[in-house]
Order: structure tokens, then C-alpha cells, then sequence
């Protein structure tokens, strides 16, 4: 990443060396200080200072965020967008849009400041505005980006929420405008993976609710009796009572049914990379205090198809969970986990190629294991991706996939372990469940050297620890600086 310390600012007090000593004369309040007069106000009043852009775009950006699925957030982000275009129509304001674009994963409009009074007018009063609005209908994020000069390091933009800007709150910098869950740091969707799914892919990203459509809670291959009806992802959490992490959710056919149900397959990301009328994907945030915050993204496969060995398959299984992890430090991303099988690998946030600013992942054919690069990786020794060996993930540029733009949201506090939805529509309950996303494996199921051609279906998000310390879920943990192999896949 790069380090916004590590380069070199003039003194503070360039061009006013070599002065009288300050006197410790105090003012007629008694308590501030009596400072020398010299009858010129400071530029800064006028215009931004360097290394501020004073060109087309301004110096700094507004960007004002809400959920296009609340019809509240939507009706006030409208009306606000009309209010700013008629009391500020010196400000450069762009479109409203319902939906998301570019790179933003949910609806926005922005607003460009080009001078200090726009600024100490525009801040002030949007917070004011806001803060009324506050107990109705507002969880809309409103941020402030600062643009620097074109011929400075684009990476030492950053972004301050009005709290801090307006208030010096002390509250975390991403927790803006009040201390409502609603309130998600707009970085860790400007900052979200986009994912690369195989060009041979089968198996595709799958609906989380429709797991439950189509399989029954079982304990020791034996159907739960008394299970509520429908099972929901409202209710799912019941089965911890009817037998705890021994419930498997198992399905209907069965994982050797042929023909193969067509619900394995899952929904092919539209032109959009929209997984449309099906979510696929949860982010859940992680607040570690002192500015660190982790968001785990989550992405849902209905099921698994393994890999080859010898000719032989083995690995296959109902329900599949992977993730990714980014640990951002003070609102910059830092560092990247990319799940593998039962391990995985931890890059440094420049090391991985990106789209803009959203880290590429690419998704193995079949077993949805994540890398940071396309091409053949041997998964024989976990952590390693290798460019050949016994066995072997495939990854290529195939059909991307953007998970924000159907997701579950939610914050998670690890001292209490509770998890909060964005979304008071979101469900919450299925993430306490402490069972099986898939079939258990089959009894007197052959293994060869210890592993077997069906194995049993994983935990969800919550057993993915989310209570880390570091980047990687256990020690040792290696932030590589650097991408590893690339093959061409075959």
C-alpha cells in the first residue's frame, strides 16, 4: 500500500522562519491566545492550498450514497439532490442515479466544491439538513473526498465523513452521521473484489434462500421432525435446538442424482455482472477500533464440484462458502485474503491486480477456490500455488461477477459475536446457525488416501473468523508483496 507518510511535506511553517518569538500573552477571554495582527487573511480563505486541485472537478467531491432498495432513502436522496440543485446552483451537481454505476455499488448522486466558501457553506448545512432528517428516514452515507493535484499520487486521496469533518467526532471515522447500523463505510464497497468466474464454469453463484427450497435438516442421515415450515432464512437459527452442528442441510435428490438438479447450477451473472433475482453474496463488517476495520465478503455456490487426481475426482460437495477479507486502516485498504480450499493466501492491497480500485479475484472452476491470478494452481500444498502439481485449480477471465450489487449487509461485533443488518429487510437469523450448508458425507463413502469422492457440505460465514487478529484466519500468516505464478490455464 501506499504510505501517505512516506512523502515529504514542507514545514508548517515554510515562509514564516526567522520571526519574533510568539508571545504567551493570553486574549480578553482569559483562555485563548493573543495572536500578532498583520491585517492580511490567509489565501486558504480565498483558495485551496496545495496540493488541492483547483481545476474542472474541484478540490473536493460529495458524494452522497443511499440503499436504491428503501423507498424512504430513495424518496429523500431525490429531494435532496432537487433542494441542492436550487439553493447551490453555483455547484457542480450531476445526475441522480437509482442505481448503481461505475464504481459505486449503490445509488448516488455527487456534488463538486471548487473553493473554501463553497466548502464552509455546502458541509455545515448538509449536516444540519441531515441531522433533522435523522429519526425519519436517513441512513443515506454523505462523504467527502478530497482530489489532488493530477501530478500527485492519486493513492493519497482520502475520505472523510461529515462527522469528522463537521464535528471532530470521536466516534470511528466510517461510523458518520449517528450510530446507526446503517451507516456502512462507502470504502468497502469502492474497495469490493470483482470476481472472475471460469469461462468452463457449471456451477455459479446461487441464491442462499433457495439452499433451504431445496434440502431438509437432517442429524445422522435422519430427517428432523418439527422443523418451523417454510425453513427461512429468518428462522434457519431454530435447528440449533433440534441438534446443533450436527444438522446438515441435506438435499432433496441427493448429491449423486442424475440428471443433476438444476438448482446446482446456480444463476450466471447477467452483461452487468448481476446475479439477477438471487443473492449470492454477504459483506459483513468488522469495526477492530484504532481505525482498523475488516470487511469479509462472502460469495454462496449451491454446490461443489472437486477436483481430479489421477483421474480420479474427489472433493464434492452440497453448499459451498468462500470469501475474501480486506483490512482497511484508517479507511485505505491495507491487505487481502483470498480463501482456498481449507487455506488460502494473503496479498498486500497494491500487490493484486485491479479494475480501478476493486481487487480482481479469480474463481477456480468447479471448486470456486479464489486466487489472485488466472491460471493453474496446485493446491497440494496449502498456502503455496504452485504452477503444477497433483492438484490442480483452473482460473481464467470467463463471465465477472460483481457481488454488491445484490448482497446481504451486515456489522459484526466481536465482543458481543452479533451480527446487525444494514437492512432492517435483510435477514439476520441464519447467520447463528451452527449446522451444515449441504449434505453430510455419504456413509461408507470410499477414500483414497484419506479423501472421498463426496464430503460433507461447509459452516457459513460465522465460522470463518471473523474474529481474526491478522489478514490470514491462523498463524503463520504471509502478506505477500507480490503476485505469484501465472500459468495459462488449459
Amino acid at each position: 500500500m501506499t504510505d501517505a507518510f512516506a512523502f515529504s511535506y514542507p514545514s508548517p511553517l515554510a515562509g514564516y522562519e526567522n520571526l519574533e518569538p510568539l508571545s504567551d500573552e493570553r486574549a480578553e477571554d482569559g483562555k485563548s491566545m493573543k495572536n500578532p495582527q498583520h491585517g492580511i487573511l490567509s489565501k486558504a480563505y480565498s483558495e485551496f492550498p496545495d496540493p488541492l486541485s483547483k481545476g474542472r472537478e474541484g478540490g473536493f467531491d460529495v458524494h452522497i450514497y443511499h440503499f436504491q432498495n428503501s423507498p424512504d432513502q430513495a424518496a429523500f436522496a431525490k429531494a435532496l439532490w432537487e433542494r441542492i440543485r436550487r439553493e447551490f446552483p453555483e455547484l457542480r451537481i450531476y445526475r441522480f442515479f437509482d442505481r448503481p454505476i461505475g464504481p459505486h455499488p449503490v445509488a448516488m448522486f455527487e456534488v463538486n466544491l471548487f473553493t473554501p466558501a463553497q466548502f464552509g457553506a455546502f458541509v455545515p448545512w448538509l449536516y444540519i439538513l441531515e441531522s433533522h432528517a435523522h429519526d425519519e428516514v436517513m441512513p443515506i452515507n454523505i462523504w467527502v473526498k478530497h482530489r489532488l493535484l493530477e501530478d500527485k499520487p492519486h493513492k493519497m486521496r482520502l475520505f472523510i465523513s461529515l462527522a469528522v469533518v463537521g464535528l471532530s467526532s470521536t466516534k470511528p471515522a466510517w461510523a458518520s452521521l449517528g450510530d446507526r447500523a446503517t451507516d456502512v463505510p462507502p470504502y468497502v464497497l469502492e474497495y469490493a473484489p470483482l470476481i472472475w468466474l471460469h469461462s468452463q464454469e457449471t456451477y455459479m453463484p446461487s441464491d442462499i434462500q433457495q439452499q433451504l427450497d431445496h434440502t431438509r435438516p437432517n442429524v445422522n442421515w435422519r430427517a428432523i421432525e418439527g422443523v418451523e415450515s417454510p425453513l427461512t432464512l429468518n428462522n434457519l437459527d431454530t435447528l440449533n435446538s433440534m441438534g446443533n452442528t450436527s444438522v446438515y442441510l441435506t438435499s432433496l435428490e441427493g448429491i449423486e442424482a442424475n440428471p443433476e438438479p438444476a438448482w446446482f447450477r446456480g444463476i450466471r451473472p447477467d452483461a452487468q455482472g448481476r446475479t439477477v433475482d438471487g443473492t449470492s453474496s454477504v459483506l459483513i463488517i468488522a469495526d477492530r477500533g484504532n481505525g482498523t476495520v475488516d470487511a469479509f465478503y462472502f460469495y454462496f455456490y449451491a454446490f461443489n464440484k472437486g477436483g481430479k487426481v489421477l483421474g480420479l475426482e474427489f472433493g464434492d460437495h452440497i453448499g459451498d462458502w468462500e470469501h475474501n477479507m480486506i483490512r482497511f486502516v484508517n479507511g485505505t485498504p491495507d491487505a487481502i485474503w483470498y480463501s482456498q480450499h481449507a487455506s488460502g493466501q494473503a496479498f498486500s492491497y497494491a500487490a493484486v491486480e485491479k479494475k480501478d480500485k476493486r481487487p480482481y479475484v479469480y474463481s477456480a472452476v468447479g471448486t470456486h477456490a479464489n486466487y489472485a491470478i488466472p491460471g493453474k494452481h496446485d493446491h497440494t500444498f496449502p498456502g503455496f500455488n504452485l504452477p503444477a502439481g497433483f492438484l490442480l485449480d483452473y482460473t481464467d477471465r470467463g463471465v465477472l461477477w460483481d457481488p454488491m450489487l445484490n448482497v446481504y449487509t451486515y456489522t459484526y461485533d466481536g465482543t458481543t459475536a452479533a451480527f446487525q443488518a444494514v437492512d432492517s429487510k435483510d435477514p439476520v437469523a441464519w447467520l447463528e446457525f451452527n449446522g451444515r450448508w449441504g449434505d453430510d458425507q455419504p456413509p461408507n463413502e470410499p477414500t483414497l488416501f484419506g479423501e472421498a469422492k463426496n464430503v460433507a457440505g461447509p459452516n457459513g460465514p460465522r465460522f470463518k473468523s471473523l474474529d481474526r487478529q491478522l489478514v490470514c484466519p491462523s498463524k503463520p500468516c504471509f502478506v505477500l508483496p507480490f503476485r505469484t505464478f501465472s500459468v495459462d490455464a488449459a
